[in-house]
């Protein structure tokens, strides 16, 4: 009787044992980051790290949610700009700017609404790349 339950264990062990789900690995471990920044403010806190040409970026925005509004929160997207040109909006906190030419580029990153009205929260940084 002993070594059934002791078989059973064994079964229902090796089962969940064998039940992980591999998770792809993210860009950003792959990849050491050769310059780190953070810019921070009352309003928004930008984390962002240079990689070659790639830019990895980060925003934490207390009350701002990119994806659907929580209870007492505001939904919005980011407005990234390049060299003060429009380069892309994402709806996402966290992001990837690739191919980015070498050289000095001041970003902005404008927080926005759904319908594209400014909520009056932005903040600039500097990267060199190349």
């Amino acid at each position: 009787m002993m070594l059934r339950k002791l078989m059973i264990y064994i079964l229902v062990v090796l089962i969940f044992a064998g039940c992980k789900q591999k998770l792809p690995d993210p860009e950003a471990d792959k990849a050491k980051a050769l310059e780190t920044n953070v810019v921070s403010s009352k309003e928004m806190t930008i984390r962002h790290s240079l990689q070659g040409n790639s830019l990895f970026i980060e925003c934490f925005i207390p009350g701002i949610s990119f994806s659907d509004a929580k209870p007492g929160g505001q939904s919005g997207k980011a407005l990234l700009y390049m060299d003060g040109q429009l380069y892309n909006e994402y709806e996402t906190a966290a992001f990837v700017v690739k191919d980015i030419p070498s050289g000095f580029h001041t970003f902005k990153i404008e927080i926005v609404g759904k319908d594209n009205r400014s909520l009056g929260i932005s903040k600039k940084f500097t990267a060199t790349v190349g």
